[in-house]
C-alpha cells in the first residue's frame, strides 16, 4: 500500500475590503470615518472617504447609514455617496465583482434642524453593511446603538 501525502493549494478567502488610501485592503476600517467629538451645527457637512473592494464572485451593494441615540439628531441627519444631495440617512451603492470603488461619504445635518438639536449631545454612528442584494432601497431603520461615535452640538 502507498499513501502519498501531499500539499493541497488553497484559495485566499473571498471577502470584501476597504481601504484608506485604494492600496492597502483590510477586512474592515479600523478608525472611525469622522472624528468623535464632532459639534454639529444646523447647516455642517462632513465628508470622508475611503475605498471598497468586492473580492467575491457576487455583486453586492454597500449601505452607509446613519444612526443615533437621539432621535432629533437621526432626523436631522444625512447620509450621501459622491456629493449626491440626500434627504435619507441612508445611501446604496452598487459594487461589482472584482471592482474596486472610492467611496466619498458626506454626512450633513439639515438647515432646518430644531433647537432641540443645538442644546443637547447625542452619540452618532456611521454604519457601514454589505449584502447581496440589488437594490437601491434602503433597509428599514434598526433600533440606534448605544456604542457609538460622539457628537456633540
Amino acid at each position: 500500500m502507498v499513501l502519498l501525502l501531499g500539499a493541497v493549494p488553497t484559495q485566499a478567502a473571498q471577502t470584501i475590503k476597504y481601504s484608506y488610501d485604494g492600496e492597502q485592503w483590510m477586512t474592515d476600517l479600523r478608525a472611525p470615518l469622522f472624528d468623535n467629538e464632532i459639534r454639529w451645527v444646523p447647516g455642517d457637512t462632513r465628508q470622508s472617504q475611503f475605498y471598497i473592494f468586492n473580492d467575491t464572485d457576487r455583486d453586492g451593494r454597500l449601505t452607509v447609514s446613519i444612526a443615533s441615540d437621539n432621535a432629533d439628531f437621526s432626523r436631522s441627519l444625512s447620509v450621501s455617496f459622491d456629493r449626491e444631495n440626500s434627504a435619507e440617512s441612508c445611501s446604496v451603492t452598487a459594487v461589482a465583482v472584482g471592482e474596486k470603488k472610492r467611496i466619498d461619504t458626506v454626512v450633513s445635518m439639515s438647515d432646518a434642524a430644531g433647537n432641540d438639536t443645538r442644546t443637547s449631545s447625542a452619540a452618532i454612528d456611521v454604519v457601514m453593511d454589505w449584502d447581496y442584494r440589488n437594490s437601491a432601497a434602503c433597509p428599514k431603520p434598526t433600533v440606534a446603538r448605544t456604542n457609538m461615535e460622539g457628537a456633540q452640538p
